[in-house]
């Protein structure tokens, strides 16, 4: 097979070198990796600045010429063609013919793409024999630039014949370098088809119709079909080429990129994009969907629909203020509360469509959809909860004297009721008990109290005969118990079990009760979902300060009565204000969350990962033989962390500093293993941060007091011993 490069398979021409700049969004400009050779940087260099465009390099006697034909050039479409001279790395100029077009995209940004050709190269294209003139002088410098580029390139001279490519082209579409040199397009082995997937003709074909037309074919989508069978997405940009000289048509360059990553992200994003939506509307849960700017409903489930009954439109279009009876004051305390917090729970009062005042506890989240920051919320209308509450606090309020009569009521409702003989153990159930679990009462008869043991959670029975106990004592008048029962399906529901003694024989010994069983599983459902947003880092995931307190004295504990060892990592990234500074706090956010996932990979399963705040993270491994084990996963996260994370697009580089400590005796505290582990933090980053450091007993303030194998420096950089 052969390997050749254009360059070498065919007569060297003139390299284009590409780019592309965003007019609002210039941290989003690209220079292909051809430019940074044309004018002598490394593209790792601070001091190229691409959100500058030309503009900082451009010679002062062409910037009027230039910025006057950009002005000029407003209209979408438009092309461009300047010869200008840019300054090289070494402080020399480098004459260029610029050929762009300016684009306007949908999102309303406008777009100039284009390609440099360095005008002290060759010029043109054409020859006598067919080979440019170009191409017999490119030389070492020509090919470097060419096979520099990220882009595959195809030169066509005005027959369509390939007279240049780069090795990128080769890898894009399959092809060897015979199978290209000096064929034309109809000779080439690969197949194309359009988005839709129909196959194009070889006259379709972007280089073709700019061979036929003269006009440059721009961001064209092509599917290839590789001749060993693989399958490839790419973005096609045709320009024609012509002659210096005499101005008449001289071929064509082709340029096109693998855009098959972009195309899979378009595919998962329409999908997330129709999960959520069904997720937001396909339930029975009041979903809204606010702009924190000013309160407007941008989005609303038809469960939302139908409880407002608005008939003029819809809820859509109006804004928070048209529902709140506090108005606008309301709107503007509670979207600042959830842009500073992320979520909040909070009851207002609302108007529905027919005027009818109704209470809303509202649940809301701040979420991010195509760049925009919107307001979720899920609305429960707890108008009749707080009604039955009320009933509630009266009916207990005349218990004492209505005590028998109000009983009795309860038994003939609807509610799960039972009847149990505490001395024989004869119980009996009405019909609803057993369709709380999901059975007839046939289905699970004979009945007695050994049939509610059976299907009682093994882990509530305890809590049911304390409580049992305590009201047999006559130290509460009532039972009451919230127990988990086990259903039909195999899950398990929470019921609320209660209850009265209603006959006691002469000594005081219980004889009879009487009580309900309430199905109260969704309640618990949503009291869980609000201990885990109250207990839970919402841009992580990860558990917060509060989960984070709480789970530490508890694991401390733990550890005492196992007698076994528990260790406390703190973690501060190093250089994350400057990721902030430099590429804003979106990209410095998915960075955290990316450190996240980091730190939970390299832990156990059941160590407890949390962010505290900011850039500082936590990491509670309970039950540890060895204190020193702690080093494993803490050097295994900072080497992770001190890699290069592609973020947006952006290459960030950060470290991680981390301090470790342990509880010293039996009598170690929460406050002490955390204070032990902020100071064990504070002389990693004071020996030179993205180390670890254990905590030591004493006052060291450098590395070289520390036992060496305590200290991240020496686990990491061995070499650095003597240093």
């Amino acid at each position: 097979m052969t390997n050749q490069t254009g360059t070498d398979a065919c007569a060297a021409g003139a390299a284009p070198v590409l780019y592309e700049f965003f007019r609002n969004i210039p941290s989003r400009n690209y220079f292909g990796a051809g430019v940074f050779a044309l004018l002598g940087y490394d593209p790792a260099d601070s001091d190229f600045d691409r959100t500058q465009g030309w503009a900082s390099l451009l010679h002062p006697d062409d910037a009027a010429l230039f910025a006057q034909h950009r002005n000029q050039q407003a209209t979408n479409d438009a092309t461009r063609r300047l010869t200008f001279r840019l300054r090289h790395k070494d402080g020399s100029w480098v004459t260029v013919k610029d050929c762009a077009t300016i684009h306007e995209l949908a999102s309303g940004d406008v777009v100039t793409s284009g390609c440099l050709t360095r005008l002290d190269a060759a010029q043109t294209l054409s020859s006598s024999d067919g080979t440019s003139h170009t191409l017999q002088k490119g030389g070492n410098l020509h090919k470097r630039l060419l096979n520099s580029l990220a882009e595959g390139v195809v030169v066509y001279d005005a027959t369509g014949t390939v007279v240049e490519f780069n090795n990128t082209a080769l890898e894009i579409l399959g092809l060897t370098g015979d199978e290209l040199c000096r064929k034309t397009v109809p000779e080439t082995p690969c197949t194309f088809v359009r988005e839709d997937g129909v196959p194009l003709t070889r006259d379709e074909l972007p280089g073709k119709r700019v061979l036929a037309t003269g006009e440059r074919e721009y961001g064209v989508v092509l599917g290839v079909n590789r001749p060993n069978g693989e399958f490839a997405w790419i973005r096609v940009n045709a320009e024609p080429l012509h002659n210096e000289q005499t101005g008449t048509f001289d071929g064509v360059i082709v340029s096109f990129a693998d855009i098959n990553d972009v195309k899979q992200a378009e595919v998962a994003f329409r999908e997330r994009e129709l999960l959520y939506r069904q997720m937001f509307s396909n339930t029975t849960a009041i979903n809204i969907l606010v702009d924190p700017a000013d309160g407007r409903i941008v989005d609303a489930s038809r469960a939302a629909e139908e409880l407002y009954g608005f008939a003029d439109g819809g809820l859509v279009g109006r804004t928070i203020p048209d529902l709140d009876v506090d108005g606008a004051p309301s709107l503007h305390r509670h979207v600042s509360a959830v842009l500073e917090h992320g979520a909040l729970s909070f009851v207002v009062q609302h108007r529905l469509g027919n005027g009818e005042i109704r209470k809303m506890q509202v649940h809301a989240g701040l979420i991010e959809l195509h760049e925009r920051k919107y307001i979720h919320t899920t609305n429960v209308d707890i108008t009749e909860r707080e009604h039955y509450e009320r009933m509630l606090k009266d009916a207990n309020r005349k218990l004492a004297e209505e005590r028998q009569r109000l009983d009795e009521i309860i038994w003939g409702t609807s509610a799960g009721t039972w009847e149990w003989n505490v001395q024989t153990g004869e119980t009996r159930f009405n019909e609803r008990w057993a369709e709380i679990i999901g059975y007839t009462l046939e289905e699970l008869g004979p009945v007695s109290i050994d049939t509610w043991l059976a299907y009682c959670h093994p882990e509530d029975l305890e809590k049911s005969e304390a409580a049992l106990q305590s009201t047999f004592r006559g130290e509460t008048d009532h039972y009451q118990c919230e127990c988990r029962m086990r259903h039909k399906d195999g899950s398990w529901v929470w019921a609320l079990d209660r209850g009265k003694v209603v006959e006691w024989d002469a000594d005081g010994n219980p004889l009879r009760m009487s009580g309900t069983h309430a199905d109260i599983t969704p309640t618990k459902a949503v009291e869980a979902e609000i201990r885990r947003l109250a207990q839970t880092d919402q841009l992580t995931g990860l558990s917060n300060r509060y989960q984070f307190n709480s789970m530490l004295s508890q694991i401390i504990q733990i550890n005492r009565r196992f007698e076994k060892s528990i260790v406390l990592l703190l973690l501060d990234l190093d250089r994350f204000k400057q990721v902030n500074d430099t590429f804003g706090h979106p990209v410095g956010d998915k960075l955290l969350v990316e450190v996240a996932e980091i730190i939970k990979r390299n832990c156990r399963e059941a160590d407890v990962v949390a962010r505290l705040g900011g850039d500082e993270f936590a990491v509670v491994l309970p039950l540890m033989d060895d204190v020193r084990d702690a080093a494993i996963p803490a050097q295994r996260i900072i080497e992770e962390v001190s890699r290069p994370l592609i973020i947006d697009g952006n290459e960030v580089h950060v470290g991680i500093s981390i301090g470790i400590s342990t509880c010293a005796d039996q009598n170690g505290t929460p406050d002490s293993i955390y204070r032990d582990a902020d100071k064990a933090l504070y002389r990693a980053k004071n020996c030179g941060r993205n180390r670890f450091c254990f905590y030591v007993e004493g006052g060291c303030n450098e590395c070289g007091a520390l036992d060496r194998e305590l200290c991240g420096r020496y686990a990491l950089n061995p070499q650095s011993h003597d240093n």
